[in-house]
């Protein structure tokens, strides 16, 4: 029987295995590992102030991961990745659930762009608040593919939905208050991920448009 990552009910000796095997023994490989998933949320009670970690600077991250987590009433994220030459595995953290202002990587940009596909499509929706991000994508085949490029990298995330809520995953204003759109403007100028400028500038302009109207 497969051991069940994903159920933050009752993965907390799973995670404690993990987390031992990787920051207290040292150990990069092995079974622990190979039926470990890519990713999956434990809560953050079930590391906070336990003495895991044997190096200061593993110590201090899973202590933010877990401070973090605890502030936004969410979980830690457990990242894997194999260096397939090597044969040896590491782990990345995050505190969970994903909100605009978060530094943007490789792990969580699925979140990232999900929420900014969330975005357009509340432009589209309410067009007076920041102006309609999508009103010239029919016309515009650079806008169109920059649009397809969003959704497909917000797709990374499909997955995850399967196994956890939306809520767990990823934290927005649904009214999008502009608070929020600065943070987001923020992580688009701020990280050079794929569409990233691209979608800045637009945003820039089609908001300049609307303030001037």
């Amino acid at each position: 029987m497969q051991p069940n990552y994903f159920d933050v009910n009752k993965n907390a000796e799973l995670a404690l295995e993990v987390f031992n095997t990787y920051y207290r023994r040292h150990i990069h490989s092995g079974k622990c590992f190979e039926e470990m998933p890519d990713f999956f949320l434990v809560k953050p009670e079930v590391l906070d102030g336990r003495d895991i970690a044997t190096r200061l600077s593993d110590k201090l991250l899973i202590d933010d991961a877990v401070k973090l987590a605890c502030e936004r009433n969410g979980h830690v994220a457990v990242y894997k990745h194999r260096n397939p030459k090597l044969g040896y595995f590491w782990l990345e953290l995050a505190a969970g659930p994903f909100m605009l202002g978060d530094k943007v990587t490789a792990d969580n940009k699925g979140e990232f762009f999900f929420l900014v596909t969330k975005f357009i499509e509340f432009t589209r929706q309410y067009p007076k608040t920041y102006g309609n991000l999508t009103a010239e994508a029919e016309t515009d085949k650079d806008l169109a593919m920059m649009f397809n490029g969003i959704k497909e990298a917000s797709g990374c995330l499909q997955n995850a939905l399967k196994i956890y809520p939306e809520k767990m995953l990823a934290a927005y204003n649904p009214k999008w208050p502009i608070t929020q759109v600065e943070r987001m403007m923020h992580s688009l100028k701020e990280n050079d991920l794929e569409w990233c400028d691209l979608f800045f500038e637009y945003l820039i302009y089609v908001m300049g448009n609307k303030s001037k109207s």
